[in-house]
């Protein structure tokens, strides 16, 4: 993954990489670091990490969002009931429902992280990496940002000089 942090919903996103044209799915992992083992996974966090690629492929490429993706993640988003509360002193308590096991909580604050990130003037920085094989996204922090990594971008500058050399 990215160095540089990242927002959920991209984190998650990327959690499907390409390498030497093979993918890779290191959603077990991800899944695991954010406290949900492999036994309590959630059959929909497939779908939704598939609809919320949709959405930012989508965003990055300024076209309309698909309709089966919005229902996936706004579904995701409504199942855990969550609710802020002001208090008398002016701090904001967030609250969940107390029945919604780690792995829907994941479920739905990975959904709202999305929700949150294409909702607002953010998404026009989100962009897919354009180093040949890479899949993955970032949220551009420069205007010439191209590459999701240094890496990405020293294997696609290397590629153009080896292209430019065999031509020769």
């Amino acid at each position: 993954m990215s160095p540089v942090s990242l927002p959920l919903a991209v984190d998650y996103a990327n959690t499907l990489s390409a390498s030497r044209g093979r993918t890779s799915d290191h959603l077990d992992g991800w899944l695991a670091a954010h406290g949900v083992p492999p036994e309590a996974r959630e059959p929909r966090f497939e779908p939704l990490r598939d609809a919320i690629r949709d959405l930012i492929t989508a965003a990055a490429e300024q076209a309309p969002f698909p309709p089966q993706a919005l229902a996936t993640v706004n579904a995701a988003s409504a199942v855990v009931p969550q609710w802020l509360e002001l208090t008398g002193e002016g701090a904001v308590v967030a609250h969940t429902a107390p029945k919604a096991s780690e792995a829907e909580r994941l479920l739905t604050d990975v959904a709202r992280s999305a929700i949150e990130l294409l909702s607002d003037d953010q998404h026009a920085a989100l962009c897919a990496c354009q180093a040949p094989g890479c899949v993955q996204f970032f949220v551009r922090t420069h205007h010439r940002q191209e590459f999701c990594s240094a890496a990405c971008g020293n294997r696609a500058r290397a590629a153009r000089h080896y292209q430019r050399r065999k031509e020769q």
